[in-house]
């Protein structure tokens, strides 16, 4: 007994197609919103005007380097290892620019942040060392 005709078969075939690939399709685009590969769909941030380091960093890099620079499960920390031979000019370079994958997951860059934000942002973190 056949419960499904030639055609009813092709339309099952064709939908699961579809749902398929819309699931896939949106895997991808939620990892690449993760990794900081693409714009989310309704995540625009709005424009950020301080130029204090810790309120931007607070905003921008504490969900992965913590409140204090100490790291979470999300990123590494930024108060030991490489992380203390980067100079001003290599903190606001990976600010400006991101980092590629690595072993605790890759860094987005913050192209929407200003020089001075950049620099307060590198500042700050600089200054966290000292009070470590």
């Amino acid at each position: 007994m056949r419960l499904l005709g030639e055609a009813g078969a092709a339309k099952a075939w064709i939908l699961a197609f579809v749902i398929m690939a819309g699931v896939g399709i949106g895997t991808l685009v939620g990892v690449g919103c993760l990794m900081g590969a693409n714009t989310c769909p309704g995540k625009h941030r709005p424009k950020q005007t301080s130029t204090d380091g810790m309120m931007l960093f607070v905003a921008n890099c504490a969900f992965c380097h913590g409140r204090n620079g100490a790291g979470t499960k999300n990123g590494p920390p930024l108060l030991s290892g490489d992380a203390l031979t980067l100079s001003l000019k290599d903190v606001e370079y990976r600010i400006e620019h991101g980092k590629p994958l690595g072993p605790r997951g890759s860094m987005p860059a913050f192209r929407d942040l200003t020089k001075q934000q950049v620099e307060a942002i590198a500042k700050y973190v600089i200054s966290l060392r000292g009070a470590a």
